[in-house]
């Protein structure tokens, strides 16, 4: 019977990933706060997580355009190793490049960007990547950023950022 909690216990424990709450089973989504708003990407929308090299590429776009507000986000990691912490800021110097964006895009042919947010200067952040199963096809993480107006001098927080992207997300 010990024996048996224990296999319950430890098959369980395999599910969980750590102190943030988030596994690796479930739905694909991200969550954020945008200026201290929550905003999310679900099940009805499109993720991209892929590993070119050394570069980990990821997004998370509206799955249906709208007339207005259609919010994009995403990172990428120049020197992505696996698990762990890593910093987001404009690169000055050849090399790597680990960098976010932020942007509100309006509908039509073609879609138009009415504000573009990117980690520049020192606006930074950093992502945490918890977990990644290969097998699956899917990335478990955290992340927060500020970021500069492409164009204008607005600024962009975002803060409490997670995420669980699946490969097969449509």
């Amino acid at each position: 019977m010990r024996a048996l909690r224990f296999a319950v216990l430890s098959t369980l424990c395999l599910a969980c990933s750590d102190s943030t709450g988030i596994s690796l089973q479930g739905p694909s989504f991200m969550s954020v706060r945008i200026d201290g708003s929550p905003f999310s990407w679900g099940e009805q929308d499109s993720f991209l997580w892929g590993v070119n090299g050394p570069m980990l590429l990821v997004q998370a776009v509206p799955g249906t355009l709208l007339p207005t507000g259609n919010r994009m986000i995403g990172f990428q990691i120049g020197d992505y190793r696996g698990p762990g912490t890593y910093t987001l800021e404009e690169n000055t110097t050849p090399g790597p490049v680990s960098d976010a964006f932020y942007e509100v895009w309006a509908g039509g042919q073609p879609p138009v960007p009415t504000q573009s947010f990117q980690t520049m200067g020192p606006y930074t952040g950093s992502v945490r990547i918890i977990a990644v199963d290969t097998t699956r096809g899917t990335l478990v993480g955290t992340f927060e950023f500020a970021a500069a107006a492409t164009v204008g001098t607005d600024v962009v927080h975002i803060t409490e950022g997670s995420f669980r992207i699946h490969h097969s997300s449509p």
